[in-house]
């Protein structure tokens, strides 16, 4: 499964669970909301026009309307199914997913929330990409010293 192009999701949305070269869906002209069905709760966002495919372990949301913006989606469902308590062992099965309802502040709020959010995001994987060299760095140096 790893010598394909499209990223397959399963019960982990996060990570690419292998790469194949075949489409389950074939519309991706706008975003994608993932969530893990049986596994440990999580969601994911992907992009308009960034092809997956789905196992029978990720579900798939696609906002209907503009009134909602798909990355505050995400967020909305994360923190829903916590609430719910979707774990391994009670499934987020479409069922439970589709009993969900939630209210969302005008458009222009949640948008804002999510640039901030972005921004955050921004912060922190550059500072991960500090914390990785930092400790390269004293691999280096404490090999040095022990050898």
């Amino acid at each position: 499964m790893a010598d394909g192009s499209v990223p397959v999701y399963s019960a982990n949305v996060i990570e690419p669970f292998g790469y194949i070269n075949e489409l389950l869906i074939t519309d991706f002209s706008v975003p994608s909301v993932l969530w893990g069905i049986d596994g440990d709760w999580m969601t994911s966002f992907v992009p308009e026009d960034s092809e997956f495919y789905p196992t029978d372990h990720c579900g798939v949301l696609r906002c209907k309307t503009e009134e909602v913006n798909p990355r505050y989606l995400v967020h909305i469902l994360e923190s829903e199914g916590r609430k719910m308590g979707f774990s391994r062992s009670y499934r987020a099965s479409i069922d439970r997913i589709q009993g969900i309802t939630f209210t969302a502040p005008d458009r222009a709020i949640q948008d804002a929330t999510i640039a901030k959010i972005e921004e955050i995001e921004t912060l922190i994987a550059a500072e991960e990409k500090k914390l990785e060299s930092l400790t390269g760095r004293t691999a280096d140096i404490l090999n040095n010293y022990l050898n």
